[in-house]
C-alpha cells in the first residue's frame, strides 16, 4: 500500500466511522436503542480499522481487528488498555443487538455504548492527527 493509498484508506475509514457515529446519535434520539448499539460499533470498528491502515495492517475479520488493535495500539501503550476492551464489549453488544431478538436494550444501556464509541472515536482522532492522518483538532 502506498503512502497516498493509505492516507485515502484512512480518511475512507474516518469518514464511514464518523457517519456510523451519527447515526448512532440520532439513532438514540428516535429512541431505537438496539440500532444505535449497532452503529456505536460501527463507528469503533471503522476508526479502528484506520488505526491500523497507519500500521499497513489490514484485517480481514472482527477477531483479526481486536487481536491486531490489541498487539499495535494497547500492548504498543499508544492507547489506554480500556479502549481494547471496549472494542471487544461493544461488539459483543453489537452481535446482541443485530441477532438476538429477544434482548431488549434500555435507553441507559444504550446511551452507554454510545458514549463509549464517542470516547474511542475521540481517542483515535487525537492518535490520528497525532501521527499526521488527520488535522489537528481545534
Amino acid at each position: 500500500m502506498t503512502g497516498e493509498n493509505r492516507r485515502a484508506n484512512v480518511a475512507a475509514d474516518v469518514a464511514r466511522g464518523q457517519d456510523a457515529l451519527d447515526s448512532a446519535e440520532l439513532l438514540l434520539a428516535a429512541g431505537k436503542h438496539a440500532d444505535a448499539v449497532a452503529r456505536a460499533y460501527d463507528a469503533i470498528h471503522h476508526f479502528a480499522r484506520a488505526m491500523l491502515l497507519t500500521r499497513d495492517v489490514e484485517v480481514r475479520s472482527h477477531q483479526g481487528l481486536r487481536s491486531e488493535f490489541g498487539l499495535h495500539f494497547v500492548r504498543a501503550g499508544r492507547l489506554d488498555a480500556r479502549f481494547g476492551k471496549l472494542l471487544v464489549q461493544v461488539q459483543r453488544f453489537r452481535e446482541i443487538a443485530d441477532y438476538e431478538s429477544t434482548f431488549t436494550f434500555t435507553r441507559e444501556h444504550a446511551e452507554e455504548e454510545v458514549r463509549a464509541a464517542r470516547d474511542f472515536v475521540a481517542a483515535a482522532r487525537t492518535l490520528l492527527a497525532e501521527e499526521g492522518f488527520l488535522p489537528p483538532a481545534p
